[in-house]
This record gives C-alpha cells, sequence and structure tokens, in this order.
C-alpha cells in the first residue's frame, strides 16, 4: 500500500485532543506543469529553394488554417474559464453577505441525517449566521449543568470542491463543552451555493477524544479513539453539493481489542495470555469492508499464536483478510466512484481560519 493510508492511518492512532491542535507550517503542495510542445521540420523541396516567397505564403496561409481551426477551441476554453471565475465570485459574495447576516441558508431536506447534536436544525428552514450561533448555544449549553451559554469565539475559511471548480463556506463555533469544561472542542458547518442559493449541507464536531483536520482542496482527515486500543481514522471529502462523504474510515485495534473480530476465538486461542503486540485493521471503503492485520512486533512464538487465530477467523467466523494492495485498489475505485482525484490524497495543505 502506498505511503498515504499509512500515513493517515497513524495519525488516527495518536489521541491528540482538540485542545492541542495548530496549525503546522506546512509545504506547499508540488505543482508539477507539463509542456507538450513540438518542433516542426521544414522539408526542403526544389520548389521551395527557386521560390522562396511562394514557400512563405504556403506557410503562412497553411498557419492561418490552423489557427482558424483552434479558435473555436480557445474560444470555448476561455469563455468556460470566465463562466467559472465569474460564477466563483457570484458565490464568493453571497457566502459574504451570509457572514454579515444579509441573507440566509436553507436546511436542505435529508443532508442533515446525523445524531450528533450540530444538526439540531429543521429540514427546509432559513438560518442566518447569527441564528445557527444560537442554535449552536441552546444545543450544547445547558443551564442545568453549565454557567456557560455561549460559545467562545467563530471563525470561517473557503475550501475547494475535490469535484468540481466550485467552493464551499465553512463556519466553525468554538468552546462548546463537549468533554469538559472550558474544552476547545467545536462544530464546523458546511454552507454550499446552488443556483444562486445558500444551503446548509453538512458539518462535523471535534472534541477532546477526536479530530478533524481540514485541508484546502476539501478533504478531511480524521481520528480518534474509542478506547487504549481501540483507534479509528480515515479520510472523508465534502463534495461540491455540500455533502461530507467518507473516501475510507479504519478502526485499528490492538493486543486485547483484536478480540472485537470474534470474542469466542480470541478467548479458545489466547487462553488469557498477555496481551500480544497483535494489530488489526478494519476497512470501511464504500459498501464493503476489509480486513488486514500485522505481525511485525510479535516474536516467533507470538507469530505462531497470532497465525492460529487469524486462520480460525478466516475459516470458522469467514473473515475475509485482505492484502495492503487491495484496501488501497478499492480506496482508488473509490475517490473514482465520487468524482474524486485520488492523488490529491497526498496534497494536504492546511486551511487558515478567519475570525468572523
Amino acid at each position: 500500500m502506498k505511503k498515504k493510508l499509512f500515513v493517515l492511518l497513524c495519525a488516527g492512532m495518536m489521541l491528540t485532543g482538540c485542545a492541542g491542535q495548530k496549525a503546522d507550517d506546512q509545504e506547499e503542495p508540488e505543482v508539477i506543469s507539463l509542456d507538450f510542445g513540438g518542433n516542426i521540420q521544414e522539408n526542403e523541396t526544389t520548389e521551395e529553394q527557386v521560390n522562396p516567397i511562394s514557400s512563405d505564403m504556403n506557410e503562412t496561409m497553411q498557419s492561418g488554417e490552423r489557427a482558424k481551426q483552434q479558435e473555436p477551441e480557445a474560444e470555448i476554453s476561455k469563455e468556460s474559464d470566465i463562466d467559472t471565475a465569474q460564477n466563483n465570485e457570484n458565490t464568493q459574495d453571497l457566502y459574504m453577505q451570509f457572514l454579515n447576516n444579509q441573507i440566509s441558508a436553507i436546511v436542505r431536506d435529508n443532508d442533515l441525517q446525523d445524531e450528533y447534536r450540530i444538526y439540531y436544525l429543521e429540514d427546509g428552514k432559513s438560518y442566518s449566521f447569527a441564528e445557527i450561533g444560537q442554535t449552536v448555544n441552546q444545543s450544547y449549553f445547558d443551564p442545568e449543568y453549565s454557567q456557560k451559554t455561549s460559545y467562545d469565539y467563530a471563525q470561517y475559511t473557503y475550501v475547494d470542491c475535490p469535484d468540481s471548480d466550485s467552493r464551499n463556506l465553512l463556519i466553525k463555533f468554538v468552546g462548546l463543552n463537549i468533554y469538559s469544561q472550558g474544552d476547545d472542542s467545536f462544530a464546523v458547518y458546511v454552507i454550499t451555493e446552488d443556483h444562486g442559493q445558500l444551503y446548509l449541507t453538512g458539518g462535523y464536531e471535534c472534541w477532546a477524544r477526536s479530530y478533524t483536520e481540514q485541508y484546502r482542496n476539501g478533504l478531511c482527515v480524521n481520528g480518534g479513539s474509542a478506547g487504549a486500543g481501540d483507534h479509528y481514522s480515515g479520510i472523508s471529502a465534502i463534495l461540491s453539493n455540500g455533502n461530507i462523504t467518507d473516501i475510507y474510515v479504519a478502526e485499528t485495534l490492538s493486543g486485547w481489542w483484536t478480540s472485537h473480530v470474534n470474542d469466542a476465538i480470541y478467548n479458545e486461542v489466547f487462553d488469557g495470555a498477555e496481551d500480544i503486540p497483535f494489530n488489526v485493521s478494519i476497512y470501511t471503503i464504500g459498501e464493503e469492508t476489509y480486513y488486514t492485520y500485522d505481525l511485525s512486533e510479535c516474536t516467533d512464538e507470538q507469530v505462531t499464536v497470532c497465525e492460529t487465530y487469524i486462520n480460525r477467523c478466516r475459516d470458522e467466523a469467514k473473515i475475509n483478510w485482505s492484502s495492503d494492495e487491495e484496501v488501497e485498489n478499492a480506496a482508488q475505485k473509490r475517490c473514482s466512484a465520487i468524482g474524486v482525484n485520488y492523488d490529491t490524497l497526498d496534497q494536504l495543505e492546511e486551511v487558515e481560519w478567519a475570525d468572523i
């Protein structure tokens, strides 16, 4: 498997609470420009040598014909670029009007179907930026348990859409006490423009046992922990329709936590043995699930026991163990299915948030 998935998976095994997250300086992604040029070689003929003027005129006429043939394509490309720039400018104006409470965004029906509190907004209802902030306060702060009644501050940023030339607006509310009093947990909302109308289309939370790193190209790297030996990670994309779509999600189990694959077989094979440095990763990619394992830190004796567990899980529990290459191929197909260039997973530059 390529290094990209390995690095992202390792990131999910590092519990870095929201309070410790800072946008580190990152290198600008490398941009490679290809020049498809060529040289035209003139064929020296007797006629060209005798009548150079005729040859020049002939070349001029041919150049004119080539220019005429290329004009329509060039004009179409130029018009398309102008239209795209104009649309982006119009969208930018709408986003700024929204941030200034001059217009509202509609919660698009069926877009927000998550159990998190950040989605306590009514389908089909319009919300200004200030009204979303009020809903955040009502959702996250209970007077019965907290003297705090409001988020600390709000920020915004723009991200490109990895499946198109458009951009989405993200707004973030920081200081929500999701995990504990006074923490820096936050909620992010996605605002999307569609035919001159703004829609609220998605969002995510980040708190002490989870993190989401947002990138300029619209990709998000996610991670967190459900326990000492149970970590999750993944990468998702905020598409042009504003929906946050998973490219893959991985759960990494270590030591005793690998019993989650099959508890009964684990107890029979390991029989109360101490934790063994044996790792299992469970990938969810689209509608498919892929299991991989890592025995690199095990002794020869431990490898034998772990292989017994692996083989029994395959034969008795019908666990289909996959290779790293199979997982990578599945991730590539998933990217293709949702219109994302797989290579952009290597082009991660964190966004800069601006205060509202």
